[in-house]
């Protein structure tokens, strides 16, 4: 195991994209699992926090320890077993994507719920329930997730299997390994969207979601055991830019519509504002001049079908826009280069406020489909009020979009601040979340509690205390340390 005690050896883990700086006392990488659970039954005993750390590329500040130890999983990073007949692979929980897909993909099998960022760690991905651009067909990591093995904070390695451990209505009673475990679980239930903020919860609901989207808090997730896809056979990657932005809008519910009749539609359908195309445009100065653009991912099933599906989109965007306003992607460059574009936007937007040393003021709201219209209308009236730079995209398939503010100074940042909280108090009152991918972390707290209210809150921190009695995993995510010592004598 490796620990480092001077924080001049471990700046890198003290931040995220969020740029929010943390600090802590110690790291420790361990290099197996026995040492992970001796780390937390001794900080258990000590009572020190214990954070742990992904690759860094969330942006909450999920990773990022405000004191105690940081546990890095980056050396416990194998791929354990794949079973190509069952689809099924067996990881540690620090592996990268990337690896992960490159592995598979030996086997003519792939990750296809992908997350976007290929550098993440499974366990961080599978710790906030993420998801990505091919999530308007795959939907997020929670669905393709059908074993877990946990370390919970008094040292004690569990395995949860999907479909063995279910609550009865609110009502948890199993015994996991040594210990027995009877509890209530709180009274809210998570939107009915694509969310990842707090703890998931239904009635009558299995005890691997609990632990799916906890961000650290819960337990520390050592390996998973993952459903696979076969690989397609071939697809292509389209952007598709639009005059009107009207036409962009329209475009997209039709192929909405496609997906709510069970007919023909993409893995994937992303939506970029004009203010996007011209923050891409120096990257990317091929870019035609135009309103907005829309990427989408198609999978062909047979290469007999891929002329007749290139005549199928090609028919559909001539209807909203021109195909000489299109970059078609069928060679294994080209969808590189079009995937690249996609990626490049949140990287850019990253440098950005790193330049200006400001901090993320984003939304990762999502609302229900009947409600986008407004909530798009409301961004946009708000955005041209505030007279702050922003850019406008993401998974609209999903109803959900990234809104940035772009600030180059304090006073702009502070105004931004004011914008957001305008935004998820807007989401709300439509029935959406104020995160739809990407957790609380530390950063997105407040917007939980206006989400769910403190009576809520308060019932999620007596939740953790059943699995974390020491109160010492991921303290300050999802919601406020303090509420766990309010509740300490119930």
């Amino acid at each position: 195991m490796i620990v480092k005690e001077k924080k001049q050896d471990f700046l890198s883990y003290l931040e995220d994209t969020s740029n929010l700086k943390g600090k802590a006392r110690v790291l420790f990488i361990p290099e197996e699992e026995k040492e992970v659970s001796s780390i937390l039954s001794q900080a258990s005993r000590q009572r020190l926090p214990v954070t742990f750390s992904g690759a860094g590329t969330g942006t909450t500040g999920g990773r990022v320890p405000l004191e105690g130890a940081i546990l890095s999983l980056e050396r416990l990073n194998k791929i354990i077993d794949i079973d190509p007949k069952k689809k099924i692979a067996r990881v540690q929980a620090g592996i990268t994507l990337e690896s992960l897909e490159k592995e598979v993909n030996k086997y003519s099998l792939s990750f296809r719920a992908l997350p976007t960022e290929p550098l993440a760690f499974l366990g961080g991905v599978i710790s906030t329930s993420a998801s990505g651009v091919r999530g308007f067909k795959y939907s997020s990591v929670r669905k393709y997730v059908r074993r877990i093995k946990v370390v919970l904070s008094n040292g004690e390695i569990v395995e949860i299997p999907r479909g063995k451990f279910f609550a009865n209505r609110r009502r948890f009673d199993f015994t996991l390994g040594k210990l027995k475990f009877k509890f209530n679980l709180p009274t809210y239930t998570s939107p009915q969207i694509k969310s990842s903020a707090g703890y998931y919860l239904r009635d009558n609901m299995d005890l691997i979601d609990l632990f799916i989207g906890q961000e650290g808090t819960l337990g520390c997730i050592l390996e998973a055991e993952l459903s696979l896809q076969e690989i397609v056979p071939d697809y292509f990657d389209c952007l598709v830019f639009f005059d009107r932005e009207e036409s962009a809008l329209n475009f997209v519910e039709e192929v909405k519509a496609l997906k709510k009749r069970g007919s023909f539609y993409p893995c994937a359908l992303e939506y970029f504002d004009r203010n996007s195309l011209d923050f891409l445009r120096e990257d990317y100065p091929s870019i035609p001049s135009g309103n907005c653009g829309v990427y989408l991912e198609q999978e062909i099933s047979s290469s007999r079908e891929k002329s007749k599906v290139l005549d199928y989109w090609c028919s559909l965007i001539e209807n909203y826009s021109s195909l000489d306003k299109c970059w078609f992607a069928e060679d294994k460059k080209n969808k590189e280069k079009l995937l690249g574009f996609r990626h490049k936007l949140p990287q850019k937007i990253n440098e950005f406020l790193r330049r200006h040393h400001q901090k993320k003021s984003a939304t990762d709201i999502a609302v229900p489909s009947q409600h986008f219209r407004e909530m798009y209308n409301f961004y946009e009236e708000k955005a041209k009020t505030s007279q702050i730079n922003y850019v406008n995209f993401g998974h609209i398939g999903e109803n959900h979009l990234h809104f940035n503010f772009l600030p180059k100074n304090s006073e702009e940042s502070f105004k931004a601040k004011g914008y957001i909280w305008e935004f998820i108090r807007k989401a709300l009152s439509l029935g959406g979340t104020v995160s739809a991918e990407h957790g609380i972390g530390k950063i997105k707290k407040p917007y939980l509690e206006i989400m769910y209210g403190k009576t809520h809150l308060k019932e999620m921190a007596l939740l953790k205390k059943v699995f974390d009695p020491s109160c010492i995993l991921g303290l300050d995510n999802i919601f406020s340390r303090k509420l766990l010592f309010e509740n300490k004598n119930s």
